[in-house]
């Protein structure tokens, strides 16, 4: 056998190359070739994703000066740790896996400086003047108040100014300490009325001498947040609205099953009267009373002694006798001995007292108004009466009293119709602004997978080409190639051997068609 017409191919490629490509033209790996390129574009838009995503920022401290922000900088980057300037807040941040460690850094080179608590005792040298001492403990004290009212949520940076006046001698010339606190707020952040004044209370306890009103609280909006936060205010504000929300809930409780909810509107107003009446009196019995008595008498039964001069009458001739023809009168029955007594009697007088205190703290409903206004379209088909008659349910369930002047007003009128709000596109979202980059390109990338595979596969199914024979045509041969299996070099040498015997190559034709039939 001869060797022309036979295609010598050369090994020319490293071994680990041919099964590499041996291995990619075996009937698995072609099938799974789609599966596999999806995987790589999910696998690369993952990568992308984690390489473009911006990291996770944490603030290190809430305020630092200028000063403290560069030195921070200079020192975390001497570090090598990632650090940026907040273009919002103007805060330095780092990695949120690098702020304690960062911390620690900054720590060990006595940064951030204005983070350090003051100690003015230790700061004062000796020989001060007594001025230059209060000035330094003043200041002292407004550094510790700014940095307990920084802690309080919702407060970025706080600063609190003192004013203590000299002390006098004199009492008309004392004038009573005061305080102000200017307080920045974080963005969209706003103070409650209880935080106010817990601030207000916070400072006015810290310094000897001050009232809780001689202190007042600014935002940086030049906002007067104390004004008006006493708790008696607070007390009557919170008893207002609580009278008129429970009217106004009885009212929806009422009218929601009869009319429906959304058909009406109501307003309560009340009128609270807060004022104090505090009245004492004091009054006295006209006749007084008898508060003790005490009486004595003493009786003397002894008779009395004689009396006038002796021997006046032993020595007065008797007068003649008369000779009379009565016979004379009975001698007079001689009166009793005399008895002297002796009483006395003592009484005690008190003028009466009959004292009353009354006080009325408690507040006073002085007058209720409500109004109530009702669709049209839901009491279209109602009467008169019905609308009267709903009228005077109103007044029972706000508890109407004309003698206390309340006025309830209930009134039919035409709804507007609400107008639905302008949808936002969906192309204008944020979600879709901000990932409509990302997920371009991650649909650029399967698609282009899906389209490099369909085409590979497409190029494996197509009939296989003959290879030339000493430089002759390329002739097709009539069935398909397997994909990924190259018969170039047997058809080759298949094709040589038959041109060198002819004969032999019909022989074994002429068998294999017997044997096929």
């Amino acid at each position: 056998m001869t060797e022309t017409g036979l295609a010598v191919i050369e090994a020319s490629s490293p071994a680990w190359q041919d099964r590499a490509r041996a291995l990619a033209a075996s009937p698995a790996v072609v099938r799974a070739r789609p599966a596999i390129f999806a995987a790589l574009a999910v696998v690369v838009i993952l990568l992308l994703w984690l390489a473009l995503r911006a990291p996770d920022w944490r603030p290190l401290y809430g305020e630092m000066s200028d000063g403290d922000k560069s030195a921070v900088m200079t020192a975390l980057a001497a570090g090598n740790y990632g650090a940026r300037i907040n273009p919002d807040s103007g805060s330095v941040e780092v990695g949120a896996g690098d702020v304690a460690a960062a911390r620690i850094l900054l720590a060990g080179q006595g940064l951030p400086k204005s983070a350090k608590a003051l100690d003015p005792v230790g700061d004062m040298p000796l020989g001060l003047s007594r001025a230059v001492e209060a000035a330094r403990l003043k200041n002292a004290a407004s550094v510790e108040l700014a940095a307990s009212i920084e802690a309080i949520d919702g407060v970025r940076h706080a600063t609190v100014h003192i004013a203590t006046p000299e002390p006098s001698v004199f009492v008309r010339d004392k004038a009573p300490a005061s305080a102000s606190v200017f307080v920045t707020l974080a963005p969209g952040r706003v103070l409650g009325e209880a935080q106010v004044r817990a601030i207000v209370w916070l400072v006015s306890s810290s310094v000897s001498g001050l009232a809780a009103d001689k202190v007042s609280v600014v935002d940086q909006s030049g906002a007067l947040l104390s004004a008006g936060t006493s708790v008696g205010e607070a007390a009557q504000l919170g008893y207002q609205v609580k009278v008129e929300g429970m009217v106004r809930e009885r009212l929806w409780k009422l009218l929601t099953p009869l009319i429906g909810a959304g058909r009406f509107t109501a307003e309560v107003a009340a009128d609270v009267d807060y004022s104090e009446n505090q009245a004492s009196s004091e009054r006295y019995a006209p006749g007084g009373v008898l508060r003790s008595e005490a009486a004595s008498r003493a009786i003397d039964t002894s008779p009395l002694p004689a009396r006038g001069i002796p021997g006046a009458l032993s020595n007065t001739a008797p007068a003649a006798a008369q000779l009379t023809a009565t016979p004379p009168a009975a001698p007079p029955v001689p009166a009793p001995a005399p008895q002297v007594t002796n009483e006395s009697t003592n009484r005690a007088w008190e003028i009466g007292r009959d004292v009353t205190v009354t006080r009325g703290l408690a507040p006073r409903l002085r007058r209720l108004s409500v109004a109530v206004v009702i669709d049209k379209a839901a009491l279209a088909k109602a009467t008169p009466a019905d609308i009267a008659g709903l009228v005077r349910i109103v007044r029972g369930t706000v508890g109407y009293d004309q003698a206390r002047g309340d006025i309830v007003e209930v009134q039919l009128r035409s709804f507007a119709v609400p107008t639905p709000e302008p949808r936002q596109p969906w192309y204008e979202k944020p979600v879709v602004r901000d990932y409509a980059p990302l997920a371009g390109l991650a649909t650029l990338l399967l698609v282009g997978g899906v389209v490099a595979a369909l085409r590979f596969r497409k190029r494996e199914a197509a009939p296989a080409i003959a290879a030339p024979i000493d430089g002759g045509d390329l002739t097709p041969v009539g069935e398909p190639v397997p994909a990924g299996i190259d018969y170039s070099e047997k058809l080759g040498t298949t094709r040589g051997l038959v041109t060198a015997d002819a004969d032999r190559a019909t022989a074994v034709a002429r068998q294999m068609l017997a044997a096929a039939s």
